[in-house]
């Protein structure tokens, strides 16, 4: 990656490149978020729906530190499993869209407070093995 980057003299991560090589080794995979940062595919297995967020090495690192601050003891119990990182990409459980209750939303912001965890919110909590779960938070 950091070598295709230099060799063309990019600035920007190679967002559109990175998505054709996904779609090659992942044919059934499905693209369902471009944000500020990240690119967000959906690669399904017979058992689980997984999200391969790809994005500059600092937003992953991100992720992952949101991740790891919070105590093993609750760390899957609230948010989405993460199973494995790179410097570009993350590998995550993914769940189902619902609709998710203004009570799921406040529980989860009352039990992650001490954890100074922000931008929980609808868009971010998916339905993961019949859980509502943060797939995606901010620190403060």
């Amino acid at each position: 990656m950091e070598f295709y980057i230099k060799t063309r003299k990019r600035k920007r991560f190679p967002h559109k490149e990175i998505g054709r090589i996904i779609k090659l080794l992942f044919p059934n995979s499905k693209k369902i978020g471009r944000g500020s940062f990240k690119t967000v595919y959906q690669i399904s297995s017979r058992s689980r729906d997984l999200a391969l967020k790809i994005s500059r090495e600092e937003n992953i690192r991100k992720d992952i530190e949101v991740y790891n601050k919070l105590p093993k003891g609750i760390r899957n119990r609230y948010f989405a499993k993460i199973y494995w990182s790179t410097q570009y990409c993350l590998l995550q459980k993914y769940g189902k869209a619902t609709n998710v209750p203004q009570e799921t939303i406040e529980h989860l912001k009352n039990k992650l407070k001490p954890y100074n965890l922000s931008d929980i919110r609808p868009a971010n909590i998916r339905k993961v093995d019949g859980k509502f779960k943060i797939v995606d938070a901010s620190a403060k």
